[in-house]
């Protein structure tokens, strides 16, 4: 378990070392970017299609204000470019959410802002990587940034998932093999010009750079060294509240006191001893959701929000080594300290976060006090029967080319 925990926090700071995306003041709530196409919560879109994002938020301080964004172009690796900004993008490189909605029929006020990517006020012209920055008086002082790509399909990215046995570090117990193929692309003319990032279930702080491929020719690179391995972990806890009059499977209690919602979760406890469980879930993801109105859409204004209270029963912190943090993709998978547990009265680990009615996935990560390293799996445990989503990120940068050219774009599941 130790081991596994510096070999994975080595992997993501090696990342990560490079940027580090501006959280959001405390009134921003719900932030979403994906392609609606996917269905996944998948920031990706390709160049020069119909596909297109979708950024919201909401601002709980309720009321219209003007929030302004911008795009800047990054490297693979999300260190800045150098390439300037009439190279990268067409139109103008500022506009305002021109999209927004006050909440209706809810206990909690705030006004809902949404942002279609690209538009007619700007668009870019090359795949990459690259950073949407919101903010309200000036872009050099964001107020908070999330990160999205653009690929062009140059190349066929093929991605398959195994099984894999490792003696020395059990968690590491799913394999990625990837075959990236081009019929225009010489893949080889540049030394080290390839950059492959191989990421799970759509979360950048689990992924990682493969340096080499094992096998390379003009039109084809093959990446099937066995140290391209990933934990399985444990299926996602769950919870539903898109109804919050009625209590769901997972939920203790639900009600309403001082004019704001209250939803009570089950405590969990730790699987990592246990077999593994199969069930369903959305691989970290949240679907915001109002089972009072059938239209989807409505929901990102007519949602409420509530408190939502998280237990973990059982769980050992070896003398304070250990802190346990609670994440997922509705909260960008931050460990701080909004996330992180407390020990009440009863021994319970507890923490509370204010989130907007729906179905959601989660997770308890902890966190070394004497190294900082962050471990997935110490609470949850790893099974290599656990379904997980892979995708993988070709980059490309060609001779005389001052940037990553995202060539590629693929994806696989451990279950298929």
């Amino acid at each position: 378990m130790k081991l596994y925990s510096i070999l994975f926090c080595l992997i993501t700071s090696f990342v990560f070392g490079q940027y580090q995306e501006v959280l959001p003041p405390g009134n921003i709530k719900t932030i979403q970017l994906f392609n609606p196409q996917t269905n996944d919560n998948t920031p990706i879109i390709k160049l020069g299609s119909n596909e297109y994002l979708l950024f919201l938020f909401d601002d709980t301080n309720a009321g219209y204000k003007r929030y302004q964004y911008s795009i800047e172009h990054r490297n693979a690796d999300w260190s800045e470019s150098n390439i300037f900004q009439s190279e990268f993008m067409n139109g103008v490189n500022y506009d305002y959410a021109r999209t927004h909605k006050n909440s209706f029929n809810t206990y909690k006020k705030y006004t809902n802002y949404q942002i279609q990517f690209p538009n007619q006020q700007m668009n870019v012209k090359l795949a990459g990587n690259y950073i949407l920055k919101v903010y309200l008086d000036n872009d050099s002082n964001p107020l908070f940034t999330k990160r999205f790509s653009v690929y062009q399909p140059l190349t066929d990215v093929g991605v398959m998932v195994s099984r894999f046995n490792n003696p020395t570090v059990k968690e590491l117990n799913q394999r990625v093999q990837i075959q990236v193929a081009s019929g225009t692309q010489n893949l080889t003319e540049v030394p080290d010009g390839a950059k492959l990032f191989v990421m799970k279930n759509n979360n950048w702080n689990e992924g990682f750079f493969v340096n080499r491929p094992t096998f390379s020719r003009p039109n084809q690179l093959q990446y099937n060294e066995t140290n391209i391995v990933f934990a399985g972990g444990a299926e996602y806890n769950w919870f539903d509240n898109k109804n919050l009059e009625v209590p769901s499977m997972t939920t203790e209690s639900s009600f309403r006191k001082d004019s704001v919602y209250h939803t009570v979760l089950r405590a969990d406890i730790p699987r990592y001893n246990l077999p593994y469980d199969d069930y369903p879930d959305i691989n970290g993801n949240f679907y915001i959701r109002n089972n009072r109105f059938g239209n989807e859409y409505a929901a990102n204004s007519e949602a409420d929000y509530a408190w939502v209270y998280f237990a973990l029963d059982a769980f050992e912190d070896q003398n304070g080594l250990f802190e346990p943090y609670v994440v997922g993709a509705f909260n960008n998978w931050e460990v701080n300290e909004q996330s992180k547990l407390h020990r009440d009265e009863n021994g319970l680990w507890v923490t509370e976060l204010f989130l907007k009615q729906g179905y959601y996935n989660y997770q308890y990560v902890v966190r070394n006090t004497k190294t900082g390293k962050i471990d997935p799996t110490y609470v949850s445990g790893s099974f290599w029967q656990t379904e997980n989503y892979y995708q993988a990120l070709f980059y490309y940068r060609p001779w005389g080319q001052r940037y990553d050219v995202l060539m590629g774009y693929g994806f696989g599941n451990s279950r298929r």
